[in-house]
């Protein structure tokens, strides 16, 4: 059921064999009352109840779901991205097509801004499907062994998504919920640790996380305006040093920390801690890990020319580490300057992609780094060549045979070199960052309010999420978004771009026409010009773009624009106090 490898170790029983079996039945008894109120919804909508009334249940079934959104998200996961994800059609890798948007979002658009009265059987189709994945589920949880590790895993990685999804909007697109749902998922974070209250409560960490979960729920129970709440104050005050103080609450108690495949190291005790990621956890297997010599070595092959065809042009020649590996131009060239279709993408975080290229056509940077080397128009190499040179190689030959324990270097081990070095750009070194990890003066105070810009009004954290300020959707950053933003092919915008982006691939599929992946917004200042085609060549023409509604918002026919099309009615003084904040994103 979980796509998680579980600890080996021996778990600390004298929690164990009393608490998790309260905890499950917390849940099952939570999942309960939510399928009831679900129920009485549909008995509501047929009885022709006011739209207040609508709303009202609504809001009550979503504050059941949020108690116990930490469980359902770890012990439920493909049914939750189906209870809550967007209200967008999904696309399923596995069977090359889309499946219909379902769950409480798309339930969401028939009652806000305004009930739809009309959709009464919509409504009530929704409420069935929600109604019977949690029915399902609840049998699920019934007949789970729940153990003190992975409790505790679920309670950190629900605090994450608060963070980086909850309060950010990222699944109340239309009615603005964000606040009070926050508040009820940290309540239900609470009620968990409450009933481990007879066990941990001397423990100090204990003690000052209850507390820290109080004061972060009074804190939203003020009434906050989303467009003017500082996210970054209440994200630094409470929320991380939460998920802190849980991580040390469950060190005191001995209790492991699972082994699970994730970017996201299980035993982080912060999201924003410089070590919490570890691209190694997902790599295919051992011998594609990085090490220090592996790096060195894919950074001299990432230097060198002889990997293309005329020995003119290596990696570095398109990716300039002073322009965090971008080469300045609106598009790249090919080997005689002439240009080509897309903008060159940087190489920084490049390894927090389930996908790479602009149209996410490879999965990972090995087979990346060979579509470049024997694109004709790139570098137009040969691997076989290229083995057989770094093979005839004293120098090239002695690090393989050393770094691979190998007698003859194999094609997947020059991917490898070069995947190595390209995963290493990650330093996660900017002034954002060291204001996370503690030093309140990395920040002006025109950055932080654009990073509440970036969080609340400008809705920019639900595409780029945080902390990797790309498409990875957290917290388990098991996948990468692509979106439909109705690029235009010039900077006045008054025509559609024609790259149909992910479509190319995927002829059939029309929710992927004009798509493309959501990149990182870190280093953002060094690799202008924007966008896939480098339509725009500053920040500000970025902002505009987006604060006007994307090509949809210009007046240009999108019809699967992703984005949303409202205006964002962003002041020059956000716009630019935005702007700054992106900056601050540049590492250092």
């Amino acid at each position: 059921m979980l796509s998680v490898l579980f600890t080996q170790c021996k778990e600390n029983t004298q929690y164990q064999n009393n608490t998790t079996a309260k905890v499950k039945e917390h849940i099952v008894l939570n999942l309960q009352d939510l399928s009831k109120e679900l129920n009485q919804f549909e008995v509501l909508i047929n009885k022709g109840s006011t739209p207040k009334q609508l709303q009202d249940q609504f809001l009550k079934c979503r504050l059941l779901f949020k108690n116990t959104e930490w469980a359902t998200e770890y012990y439920l996961p493909k049914s939750s991205k189906s209870l809550n994800g967007p209200p967008l059609d999904q696309l399923d890798l596995d069977e090359n097509k889309f499946l219909d948007a379902e769950g409480f979002q798309v339930l969401e658009e028939y009652l806000y801004p305004e009930v739809a009265i009309n959709e009464k059987q919509e409504m009530i189709k929704q409420i069935r499907i929600i109604d019977n994945l949690i029915r399902a589920g609840i049998t699920n949880i019934e007949v789970s062994t729940l153990t003190d590790s992975q409790i505790f895993d679920a309670l950190r990685l629900g605090m994450y998504k608060i963070t980086t999804l909850g309060i950010t909007g990222f699944d109340t697109p239309v009615s603005n919920l964000l606040f009070p749902e926050s508040k009820e998922a940290l309540k239900g974070i609470q009620d968990v640790l409450n009933l481990y209250k007879s066990s941990f409560q001397e423990q100090k960490s204990f003690i000052k996380t209850t507390d820290l979960l109080s004061k972060a729920q009074l804190k939203l129970a003020q009434n906050p305006q989303k467009n003017t709440f500082d996210y970054l104050s209440f994200i630094t005050t409470y929320l991380d040093p939460i998920s802190v103080t849980l991580h040390s609450l469950q060190v005191e108690a001995n209790i492991p920390f699972v082994k699970r495949i994730s970017m996201l190291k299980p035993e982080a005790a912060s999201i924003f801690a410089k070590d919490a990621f570890d691209l190694d956890a997902v790599a295919p297997d051992v011998k594609y890990q990085s090490s220090t010599d592996k790096i060195a070595l894919g950074k001299k092959l990432f230097y060198d020319t002889q990997l293309s065809k005329n020995n003119d042009r290596s990696c570095a020649s398109c990716h300039n580490p002073e322009k965090a590996f971008t080469d300045g131009l609106k598009v790249a060239t090919d080997l005689v300057g002439s240009p080509l279709l897309r903008n060159t993408p940087s190489l920084n975080y490049a390894g927090f992609y389930h996908g790479q290229f602009w149209d996410m056509r490879q999965m990972d940077i090995e087979s990346l780094t060979t579509s470049v080397i024997e694109n004709k128009d790139e570098m137009h190499g040969d691997m076989k060549t290229i083995i057989a040179l770094v093979q005839n190689d004293a120098a090239y030959s002695k690090s393989f045979k050393s770094i691979y324990d190998t007698k003859k270097v194999e094609g997947w081990q020059v991917q490898n070199a070069l995947a190595s070095y390209v995963r290493s750009l990650s330093t996660f070194s900017s002034k954002f960052d060291a204001y996370m990890q503690g030093n309140k003066n990395a920040l002006t105070a025109e950055e932080k309010q654009g990073f509440n810009v970036f969080v609340g009004k400008g809705k920019c954290a639900t595409c780029h999420f945080i902390p990797l300020f790309n498409g990875t959707v957290p917290p388990r950053f098991s996948s990468s978004e692509q979106e439909v933003l109705g690029i235009p092919s010039n900077a006045a915008v008054t025509k559609l771009d024609t790259d149909l982006g992910r479509q190319i691939f995927n002829m059939d599929l029309h929710q992927l026409k004009n798509s493309f992946k959501t990149v990182t917004v870190r280093n953002i200042e060094k690799t202008a010009p924007y966008m896939h085609n480098g339509v725009f060549a500053t920040l500000e023409e970025v902002v505009t773009f987006y604060n006007k509604g994307g090509g949809a918002g210009f007046g240009l026919k999108v019809d699967n624009q992703t984005l949303p099309t409202d205006a964002l009615d962003l002041t020059e003084a956000e716009q630019k106090a935005l702007i700054a904040f992106m900056k601050a994103l540049n590492d250092i």
